[in-house]
């Protein structure tokens, strides 16, 4: 009976220190999640600050043609968008029946189609003032960077920014006044994927960027 009690006393211990260790490995973790994911929201904020900062640079450069203008935009933005990302998302269920070089020719031409769009939407920004108003973890991974865009005499053009952090930071959607991108043009392409196929998405991204670069 006293051997057995014991036994009952030693186990008991060996149960008590692992809940301990067990205790400080949860408050450990639980003290570094939050400050992960605060680094996460702030490490968001600060790409696009960085990102805004670019492009007042790019939009008050002197003497620089419109052309070049547009092509330094673009060069930006192809880096601070997730494409492959966000082009699997528009394409939806035709992404997996296209081949391997569809897919590239359709992502090669859906990022210069998205940085066009923004290339030409930041150009028009001269003389505005861009700020982030904040950030917030949305996922592991992944943080919220609202911002806006304020205009003397009219309402300020309210933005929101995806960003995604996989080892560096990337933008996965903007959302203006509300209106997502990714939703937009999965809609937008929709019926032409149904009946033209992604080639169709293609031949129409292409117009827009060739129009994009014609107006510049």
């Amino acid at each position: 009976m006293r051997k057995h009690m014991m036994r009952a006393a030693r186990v008991s211990r060996r149960t008590l220190l692992a809940m301990v260790a067990l205790g400080g490995f949860l408050g450990s973790l639980a003290a570094w999640v939050p400050q992960a994911r605060a680094d996460d929201a702030a490490g968001a904020k600060a790409f696009i600050d960085k990102l805004a900062e670019e492009a007042l640079t790019i939009i008050k450069a002197p003497n620089v043609t419109t052309p070049e203008r547009q092509k330094r935009f673009y060069e930006m933005f192809s880096k601070a968008f997730d494409v492959p990302q966000i082009g699997r998302f528009v394409v939806g269920r035709h992404w997996q029946r296209l081949k391997p070089e569809e897919q590239q020719q359709f992502l090669d031409v859906f990022g210069r189609y998205v940085a066009s769009i923004y290339a030409s939407q930041f150009s028009e920004y001269r003389g505005y003032n861009f700020r982030t108003t904040g950030a917030r973890q949305t996922s592991p991974g992944e943080a919220s960077v609202p911002a806006q865009i304020d205009r003397e005499g009219q309402a300020p053009i309210r933005m929101d920014f995806r960003v995604k952090n996989d080892g560096g930071f990337r933008i996965v959607d903007v959302a203006v006044e509300s209106v997502s991108l990714i939703l937009t043009k999965r809609d937008e392409f929709s019926t032409t994927l149904n009946t033209e196929g992604v080639s169709g998405v293609v031949k129409r991204m292409q117009v827009v960027i060739d129009n994009a670069q014609r107006a510049g």
